[in-house]
């Protein structure tokens, strides 16, 4: 009787593993995997009133993968900037990913940067224009939602964000616009930062609280409005991923070849 009941415990404990086995490998089959995608990086903040900065071409990494320039960075790109449709620069590399113009070029407001680039068969291509400062009006500090704003003469083919300054030692700067603004070229347009954090909203601090307005190529827009998505990727920039709308042209090529002008930072009481 005793050996009759072992052997049903057995049936049923294998039984049991069977099922629990079944489960797991209908499981691994069901479980979704996540294909990586090697995507080829551009960048490059190119700045009004300063030496043309070198661009970066990187790759993507796997997620999970540590981030190391070594291993992201490519040597094999052939590219060249053409300045206002007609000076053609060579990019070298020199490390790290970062290609430099063949001789030292001061950036002005108002010109047009194109890059062109090849890495193995893929061609890459950007064009940005380089904006002007901005011009200010009226800057003041929102007591309602706690932002600094400032009223600035909008110009074309630019478009305006803004951050916080408190002027501690050492400084302390907002760590992202709030959100980037157009309007018709000669309007005036209200740009705002995003709320103060509590400790800075205080009187004592009227003195030391500053807006900075930067004017960016208009590409800045879409860019800055679509980079949210895919909000499963922490750094779109090294692991790609996500709906963004970049300003860069080619097969599995992400990245930002953008003209920026920083305004001058303005007191606001």
């Amino acid at each position: 009787m005793v050996a009759i009941k072992m052997n049903r415990l057995i049936k049923i404990f294998f039984a049991l593993a069977l099922i629990t086995i079944s489960g797991c490998e209908n499981e691994e089959l069901v479980a979704p995997q996540i294909d990586y995608v090697e995507y080829t990086v551009v960048q490059a903040e190119i700045q009004a009133n300063k030496y043309f900065p070198s661009v970066r071409f990187t790759k993507t990494l796997p997620l999970g993968v540590p981030y190391k320039i070594e291993d992201a960075e490519l040597k094999n790109v052939t590219a060249y900037i053409k300045r206002n449709g007609v000076q053609i620069i060579p990019l070298v590399y020199t490390s790290q990913g970062l290609y430099k113009p063949l001789y030292d070029l001061f950036v002005v407001e108002g010109e047009t940067y194109e890059l062109f680039a090849m890495r193995d068969e893929t061609y890459i291509y950007s064009i940005t224009r380089i904006p002007y400062k901005p011009e200010i009006t009226n800057a003041y500090y929102n007591s309602s939602n706690y932002s600094l704003n400032a009223n600035v003469n909008a110009k074309e083919g630019e478009v305006y964000a803004a951050l916080w300054i408190i002027t501690n030692t050492p400084p302390v700067t907002s760590e992202d616009y709030y959100a980037v603004f157009s309007a018709a070229p000669g309007s005036n347009i209200l740009v705002s930062t995003s709320p103060l954090p509590q400790q800075y909203r205080g009187g004592n601090y009227s003195g030391l609280r500053y807006i900075q307005v930067n004017s960016f190529d208009p590409s800045f827009e879409p860019y800055f409005n679509s980079r949210t998505s895919g909000s499963e990727i922490t750094d779109p920039f090294v692991q790609g991923g996500g709906e963004i709308d970049w300003n860069v042209q080619g097969d599995k090529t992400i990245g930002l070849f953008i003209g920026v002008s920083r305004g001058i930072p303005q007191l606001v009481f």
